[in-house]
């Protein structure tokens, strides 16, 4: 038997790579869903932010799934450290099928033709996605306002989002990129769940597999909460090895001693870990 099915669960719980519509719809997300609706209609450039396992990927993954592919092509890239604009540009006509140039400036003239063509001829709006944006230099950030300058800068042909740690607003106030700055059309910062959300979210978790009683204690929540600062892959870490402490010691619920037996096990994976119960970290 595996742990999952002691507990009655279909499949695995608290998956690290969740399905868009098994998303929990936390009132951030949803206030996310429609900002990218707004951006996509106006072809605006939207900045999305956040610290380390708040679910930004997970959120832009779900809203994009109820995009009609015969509307709009995504285009996702995830950025790295050592991107030059050269890279950006490759990165963006392999996306698009398009046979990369020997020169630079030609290959970022065949991507502009490529996204205006596609965008005002197809019928099919690009929306490109760079996730990781925090690493971004600001040269390359700047190399971004030629994809958004189209017909004397009246329009766009694709919309623009861009998602990264909170490093992208402080760079993105650098003042060599307010020009790209002054063509943002909304800037969003995902915050972490609060506690209450926390305990919401650990029974939509559950409910998703199929294991629709109380699993949680009231108290074990809070200490999910406290020990992962709101951060859904945190808290995912959390629960799954609540439920193995669970299963290994055959319990069949998740109070304060299966917390502390999980706990003690997940420690090393933060240099600084919260409270938890009982004043034990």
């Amino acid at each position: 038997m595996n742990w999952w099915q002691y507990w009655g669960a279909r499949q695995a719980p608290f998956p690290r790579d969740p399905a868009p519509e098994t998303v929990f719809p936390a009132p951030a997300f949803t206030e996310c869903r429609a900002r990218f609706t707004h951006i996509v209609a106006e072809k605006g450039v939207w900045v999305v932010t956040g610290e380390s396992g708040l679910g930004k990927t997970t959120m832009i993954r779900s809203v994009v799934a109820a995009l009609n592919p015969n509307q709009y092509q995504s285009i996702y890239l995830a950025a790295a450290e050592d991107w030059t604009t050269r890279t950006l540009y490759r990165q963006l006509a392999y996306e698009l099928h398009i046979p990369i140039p020997f020169r630079p400036l030609e290959t970022e003239r065949v991507v502009r033709q490529a996204l205006w063509t596609q965008s005002t001829q197809q019928g099919r709006l690009p929306i490109v996605i760079i996730d990781e944006a925090h690493w971004l230099a600001p040269a390359v950030l700047q190399s971004m306002r030629s994809l958004l300058n189209f017909a004397m800068d009246t329009t766009a042909p694709l919309a623009l989002v861009l998602v990264g740690h909170t490093e992208l607003r402080r760079k993105l106030a650098l003042q060599p990129l307010e020009a790209f700055r002054d063509r943002v059309t909304m800037a969003f910062h995902l915050p972490p769940l609060t506690a209450a959300e926390t305990a919401h979210y650990l029974a939509h978790q559950l409910a998703q597999v199929g294991i629709e009683r109380p699993v949680f204690t009231e108290a074990a929540a809070k200490a999910a909460h406290e020990w992962s600062q709101g951060r859904p892959r945190r808290i995912n870490a959390w629960a799954r090895a609540c439920l193995l402490a669970a299963f290994v010691a055959q319990q069949t619920v998740i109070d304060d001693a299966m917390v502390v037996t999980a706990q003690a096990e997940l420690q090393w994976t933060q240099s600084v870990a919260p409270a938890a119960l009982g004043g034990k970290s």
